[in-house]
């Protein structure tokens, strides 16, 4: 009698154990964000365009909330991550620009620093699979390796550490490919299909596990390749810097349709929230991608350079085929991933973000944010729900965004109030910043880093 309580009691026990993980699935849902590299406005279906066809992305938009009045918090790459991954706005921690040869003084480490908490590493440590794959730009050259993606929280990495890299690098000439922390002879897949491929191969082996997946792409970012698969669709395009773009967010948007088959295979869709955005706007005399109607391009604080495509989805959980038209920044993402995965924010985060789920939701009417801010050097820039004031060098300029999104009319001489408001709001916000610790200008930033791997300098 006492063997056959003792077998049902683990019968019942297991029972337990297997309903007790389900629920804590069911609990910990499974985080994707997806960021393209300097696509344009322009350039989604989901945005009206017709000459670059994006059926994976414009179904996912259609699933989801479109943010009409989505922000990055920079105009070139390695800020905006840096804001994205922390929730914080990089100023605060001296992150203004992309990791750069130049350093304030022998003690800076270029990159994001150890004291910032990223999402992924308080996402492991609430039992999340973690992996990066894609482009880093956070810091992690040879001698700085603390700041490496597998010592930030993510479990598994694959991708590049600086700021661009070849798609059709076979044979590894740049050497800057890794796999964790160990540079690859060889990579014969086409990149961006590579990056899919890992995301895909990462999640059937954690269905069982929550996971956080962060896939930064490095499309559409040059140098200008593409297959000639992907090529062949666009034959049509008589210039042929536009037409590889064209070719590069074609693929992209084909391994955004691989990932999302996956998770519909393995029932995985409702339990999944997919974020995707671009880092910064598109630069047309660059990487041809286009931000029609937007002005200005990446590098600038006009629309054009941190006004982007900026999707979330979670069917059931909030919204799908609708538009969200106040101002949102990618500075609201770890705290949305965060509240996502039912993990508390600590008051010691100090967080700069909101948590976007209850706002989407209509749960909360009111604007996310009362202002939302830029810096980089001498160029600034602060927007409300009605206003915008633009400061490149010295040149300031003032619109009244709400009802002149494409920036057509500068009022900075008609409402000298209005101007005063925003220059008051800006330098409250600015004194809580810390001076940059790295950048471009030798004057500025009189230390060279030396370092044994070769860095990125595209912008």
């Amino acid at each position: 009698m006492m063997k056959k309580f003792a077998f049902v009691a683990t019968a019942f026990a297991l029972s337990l154990s297997i309903a007790e993980a389900h629920n804590k699935k069911k609990n910990t849902p499974n985080i994707i964000m997806i960021v393209a590299d300097d696509l344009g406005y322009a350039d989604v279906g989901f945005h009206g365009s017709s000459e670059i066809p994006t059926p994976n992305l414009d179904k996912l938009a259609a699933s989801g909330v479109i943010f009409e009045n989505g922000y990055v918090t920079a105009s070139v790459c390695g800020p905006t991550r840096a804001a994205l991954v922390t929730g914080r706005y990089q100023q605060r921690f001296g992150c203004e620009n992309n990791p750069a040869p130049y350093k304030l003084d022998e003690e800076v480490i270029v990159g994001m620093p150890l004291s910032q908490t990223n999402v992924a590493e308080t996402l492991k440590a609430e039992g999340y699979a973690t992996a990066c794959f894609g482009k880093w730009h956070l810091g992690g050259e040879r001698g700085n390796e603390a700041l490496m993606p597998r010592q930030r929280g993510f479990d598994e990495y694959f991708g590049f550490l600086e700021g661009a890299a070849r798609y059709l690098d076979h044979q590894n000439e740049e050497k800057k490919y890794m796999r964790n922390e160990q540079e690859l002879e060889m990579e014969p897949r086409y990149f961006t299909d590579a990056l899919g491929d890992e995301t895909v191969d990462f999640i059937e082996r954690n269905k069982e596990n929550p996971f956080f997946i962060y896939l930064p792409f490095n499309a559409v970012h040059a140098p200008l390749e593409a297959t000639e698969e992907y090529l062949a669709h666009f034959q049509h395009i008589e210039n042929e810097n536009r037409r590889k773009l064209c070719a590069m967010q074609f693929g992209m948007d084909a391994n955004v349709g691989k990932i999302m088959n996956k998770l519909e295979e393995l029932q995985l869709r409702e339990n999944t929230l997919v974020i995707f955005l671009s880092d910064n706007g598109g630069k047309p005399k660059n990487n041809f991608s286009y931000n029609t109607p937007m002005r200005g391009q990446k590098g600038q604080y006009y629309e054009g350079g941190i006004h982007i495509p900026f999707v979330m989805s979670w069917p059931g959980q909030i919204p799908s085929g609708e538009k969200y038209a106040h101002p949102i920044s990618g500075v609201d993402m770890t705290p949305t991933i965060l509240a996502t995965a039912n993990i508390p924010a600590k008051a010691e985060a100090n967080f700069d973000g909101v948590n976007l789920l209850p706002f989407v939701k209509g749960e909360k009417a009111q604007a996310p944010h009362e202002y939302l801010y830029w810096k980089l050097g001498a160029n600034r820039a602060i927007r409300n729900d009605q206003w915008k004031l633009v400061q490149h060098g010295k040149k300031t300029e003032l619109f009244h965004i709400a009802n002149d999104p494409y920036e057509t009319t500068d009022l900075y001489e008609q409402q000298p109030e209005i101007v005063k408001m925003l220059e008051e709001a800006y330098a409250a916000w600015d004194k809580d910043n810390m001076p940059a610790q790295y950048g471009w200008d030798k004057k500025q930033f009189p230390v060279l880093e030396k370092r044994s791997r070769r860095i990125g300098l595209e912008l």
